[in-house]
């Protein structure tokens, strides 16, 4: 589908913005990034969740859409990247799989320092420093997808094999 809309000064320049905290090159890739927030949101809710707005320092209430929030603070990530998932929120190393949440995980039972880690991971020293930074910032996030993972694992070994 093709659109073409005549947007005000206003609205131009916020999506200006949010594309420049999207990390989008263009507007149309800034406004395919925000469909795919909306589209989260979107699935959230049909999975039975409503939107709440809480204040920020709320470390009970994780952050449902850290990449809105990135975009809107101006949070630049230069080695994180957020991809579409059904439910998961947190960002991955560019070019990974690898989550900022299973990288700090290992890097903790590990007891590896950040040098030690990137190196595990061979990523660039600056790249475990910005995961950590993130981490610190969105705790609560971050264990609520770590307790989501564990629960679906638990689910999966219960399942009976299909063999």
């Amino acid at each position: 589908m093709r659109l073409q809309i005549e947007l005000p000064t206003r609205q131009q320049e916020f999506l200006k913005r949010i594309g420049e905290g999207l990390a989008a090159g263009s507007d149309a890739e800034t406004t395919r990034r925000i469909l795919d927030v909306f589209e989260n949101l979107a699935g959230s809710v049909e999975q039975g969740y409503k939107v709440a707005i809480v204040p920020a320092d709320d470390e009970r209430h994780p952050d449902a859409l850290p990449e809105l929030t990135r975009a809107v603070r101006g949070e630049r990530y230069e080695f994180l990247v957020c991809r579409p998932h059904a439910w998961r929120r947190q960002p991955a190393f560019k070019g990974r799989r690898l989550t900022v949440g299973q990288f700090l995980h290992q890097m903790t039972v590990n007891g590896w320092t950040p040098e030690q880690a990137a190196r595990e991971f061979d990523l660039p020293e600056q790249a475990a420093y910005e995961a950590m930074a993130y981490g610190e910032r969105h705790r609560a996030l971050i264990e609520m997808e770590n307790a989501e993972d564990a629960r679906a694992g638990l689910e999966m070994a219960a399942a009976p094999s299909s063999r």
